[in-house]
């Protein structure tokens, strides 16, 4: 990963534990199919506890993405997570269908809240490039040059030829991307 200096935070940094952690309880229910998701007052609570850490973040994302160069890549996504952040507290809940648009819409902000959490994560800690958007960005350039991943039929479409360095370029990207999910940034 290529870092600058980490921001440094004059207050006490956000309680991302405490953010994931209320994500997952209204998450929680889609990874198991016998659980029930939240309702009633319990959803109430905790899409204001979500509408509460996303206010308190989104602006902690745009100030730390703000610190790194014009043209990081994780700086630039993490400003357009916080935008997005900002959109969905603005969108209002569902009207139709009480319960199940209540808990879309809190799983909604749910998911934009871990999102600005990861992306505060790596913001926070000066990364201006992660090593998916590096093997992402190899592996475009060489599509965009080679001239076997250029070729075209007669038809103008790509003729979809086999390329050994598109396809070695593509399995670091998976990769990569693998060990994001794993955890093992």
């Amino acid at each position: 990963m290529t870092a600058t200096a980490p921001p440094t935070l004059v207050e006490a940094p956000p309680d991302i534990a405490t953010m994931r952690e209320t994500a997952h309880r209204v998450l929680g229910p889609d990874s198991t199919p016998d659980a029930v998701p939240p309702a009633g007052e319990e959803l109430d609570t905790l899409t204001a506890a979500l509408r509460g850490h996303i206010e308190l973040l989104a602006p902690e994302v745009e100030r730390a993405a703000g610190l790194l160069p014009e043209n990081a890549p994780t700086g630039s996504s993490a400003r357009a997570c916080a935008s997005e952040a900002g959109g969905q507290l603005r969108a209002p809940e569902l009207a139709f269908a009480p319960l199940s648009g209540s808990v879309m819409y809190a799983r909604r902000l749910a998911r934009v809240l871990v999102a600005l959490c990861d992306h505060y994560e790596i913001v926070s800690a000066g990364v201006e490039e992660t090593p998916v958007q590096r093997a992402f960005v190899r592996l475009a350039d060489h599509c965009v040059r080679c001239p076997t991943c250029r070729a075209m039929n007669d038809q103008g479409a790509n003729a979809g030829l086999p390329c050994e360095e598109e396809e070695r370029l593509y399995e670091e990207y998976r990769q990569a991307r693998r060990a994001i999910r794993q955890g093992q940034q």
